[in-house]
């Protein structure tokens, strides 16, 4: 592919993200970055970061060359461009988290994958395609070979000193004007490993930097607007290096308001506590994660109560306003966690919140433990709705339709108008205004058609088994396989029914075997007997357990061909993640449309059978 190329589009697709700071557009830096790179180079080049102004479609596709950023929830859009650039001819080369770990996927759209950091690679492209050659040669590169197939380039080694990039030139950006919100990275990397962050991933675990005299530099060239983000994954990573930083702002006189995120340890040093309310300091997004110790552990987060409950009073006695961020949805949180976890953060006077609901994107452990392992976590593909707001994955203690909804609802009990008149009660007019948005957001939220049908789809995937039951007092007798009642699950699940006052009727599948007379005897019988008959579905044998579910396996499908006219509710056998509640809910609400009873009996039934502690 030998072109000339002479006009270089980049585009940042508009962010999915529900999120109080919305509408003040904090710009990512990756497109303008290349985009000033290449402009040195003598490319004509415009940024369109979709948050600050929209598309023109007509610029957009009259390049020769468009870049384009995806993460995971935008990268639906970002496909249906780049299909629309390579109908007319020009040349899509993608970038970002999303096709980084999903190249295979991107170039169904893309010409070009630049995987992970694209300063070097991009350049190095661009170069190629005017030579129309050398593509074998370009590290983090992914591309069409002559004979069609796909080549993954190796990786390249993670740029050490940040300082051979340029200070990104801002007035790149179509529609973006002075004196509003800028960001600046300073570093790049995270030395911890959550298991629900792409970050490391993406940018390693090496903590590498911009030199302070650079940094500088840069708040210089934008002394004079109203708010400056530090986009580091964490800025206090290195303390003394953040006191140096700060120092130098301070003595610099380039201490505009700032904010950035930090961990709950940043309080536990006094100095760097001062020097940032010294330097102007205006709030700190804090990764909190979760107020549930179990969670906390699993997510690999170093951090207690204690240790959140001490950051918040510090950051507060400094007059650093907190941004807490809660993931919400693990194996280990129910809808209790949800509802204390708002109620925490009002106690606690959190300045404002974000519950993003546990997704497993592409680049994080997450990703390999409950999406790339197979199906059993996962209950929708949509990359659109893996925004943190919509529940992709099926929780362990709650259904997802009780997460989305949960936390949704978490998130109106604290952006209420009992949140709003706690901080105009202390003539906090901004905090006060800025939770009026989050309550205004959420009603919209509710509003949006896709959202609407989003949750009554996951409703009726809760419900639907018990729609068509009739009246719910006729299903007192169920009929469950007996080699099912021999394992572990079959146990709890007799267990649970009992708790609900429901008979379980073991199933003599040995009658299979007998002759026909006693088989239509045995079915007959069971049709007097048993309300509904439940049939394990086999998603995943247990290690060493094969042939037991294999037998299991052969008995349901011997069972509903027998048993054909019997109501039967699906109950499917996951190994690996423990006890679902969302199956059991299934089978409760033929009972019950209590949900509360029904977790109560799916509780009981788990601490009388060893499965977990009482609360």
């Amino acid at each position: 592919m030998k072109r000339a190329l002479k006009k270089l589009v980049f585009v940042e697709p508009k962010s999915t993200h529900l999120h109080v700071y919305s509408k003040v557009c904090i710009p990512r830096l990756g497109s303008v970055l290349l985009g000033t790179i290449m402009r040195a180079k003598g490319y004509d080049v415009r940024v369109y970061i979709e948050d600050i102004h929209d598309l023109d479609m007509a610029e957009v596709l009259s390049a020769d060359l468009v870049a384009i950023s995806a993460i995971t929830s935008t990268a639906p859009q970002s496909y249906r461009l780049a299909d629309k650039v390579r109908e007319t001819g020009a040349i899509a080369v993608m970038g970002g988290t999303h096709t980084s770990f999903l190249p295979e996927e991107g170039m169904q759209h893309a010409d070009f994958i630049v995987r992970g950091e694209g300063e070097f690679a991009f350049q190095e492209l661009v170069d190629a395609i005017q030579r129309g050659e050398g593509f074998d040669r370009i590290q983090n590169l992914t591309y069409r070979t002559s004979d069609g197939a796909l080549a993954n380039n190796a990786e390249r080694p993670k740029i050490p000193n940040l300082d051979v990039n340029p200070i990104p030139d801002y007035h790149l950006i179509e529609g973006w004007k002075p004196g509003g919100v800028i960001s600046v990275a300073t570093s790049r990397g995270c030395p911890f490993s959550c298991t629900f962050c792409s970050v490391p991933g993406m940018y390693g675990h090496a903590f590498r930097t911009h030199s302070i005299d650079r940094v500088l530099q840069e708040l210089q060239s934008h002394k004079g607007n109203m708010y400056t983000f530090f986009a580091d994954d964490i800025f206090t990573a290195n303390k003394k290096r953040c006191k140096e930083l700060l120092r130098g702002m301070i003595s610099r006189d380039l201490t505009p308001q700032w904010g950035a995120q930090v961990r709950t340890e940043t309080v536990d040093d006094p100095e760097l506590l001062q020097m940032m309310r010294d330097s102007n300091c205006f709030n700190v997004y804090v990764g909190f994660e979760s107020i549930n110790p179990r969670t906390l552990k699993l997510f690999q987060k170093k951090q207690d109560l204690a240790k959140i409950e001490r950051s918040i009073e510090r950051f507060h006695a400094h007059k650093i306003r907190i941004h807490g961020m809660f993931v919400v949805g693990s194996d280990e949180d129910d809808l209790e966690t949800l509802d204390a976890t708002a109620t925490f953060a009002r106690k606690h006077d959190i300045d404002s919140i974000q519950f993003m609901i546990l997704t497993p994107i592409p680049g994080s452990p997450d990703w390999d433990t409950l999406y790339a392992k197979g199906d059993k976590y996962v209950i929708n593909k949509n990359w659109s709705f893996y925004d943190g707001h919509h529940c992709v994955h099926q929780p362990r203690r709650m259904s997802p339709y009780e997460l989305q909804t949960g936390a949704i609802k978490a998130m109106e009990k604290f952006y209420s108008w009992g949140g709003i008149f706690q901080k105009l009660a202390k003539r906090d007019v901004y905090y006060a205004t800025i939770r009026y948005w989050g309550k205004k957001m959420l009603r919209e939220w509710w509003k949006d058609d896709e959202n609407k049908e989003y949750v009554e789809w996951l409703r009726g995937q809760l419900y639907g088994e018990s729609a068509g039951a009739g009246d719910l007092g006729l299903v007192r007798t169920v009929g469950v396989p007996a080699l099912l009642l021999q394992e572990k699950i079959g146990q709890l699940l007799q267990r649970f029914l009992g708790e609900l006052g429901v008979t379980v009727v073991p199933l003599a599948e040995a009658a299979m075997e007998n002759a026909s007379a006693a088989m239509e005897n045995a079915t007959a019988a069971a049709r007097q007997t048993v309300d509904c008959m439940i049939t394990p579905i086999v998603k995943r044998a247990e290690q060493g357990r094969e042939d037991v579910y294999a037998r299991l396996a052969a008995v349901t499908e011997g069972l509903q061909a027998q048993w054909e006219r019997l109501p039967k509710v699906a109950f499917p056998l996951v190994d690996g993640q423990g006890p679902v509640f969302e199956p059991y809910a299934k089978i409760g609400l033929l009972v019950t449309r209590n949900l509360d009873a029904i977790r109560t009996a799916y509780k009981s039934a788990g601490v009388a059978e060893g499965l977990w502690e009482a609360a």
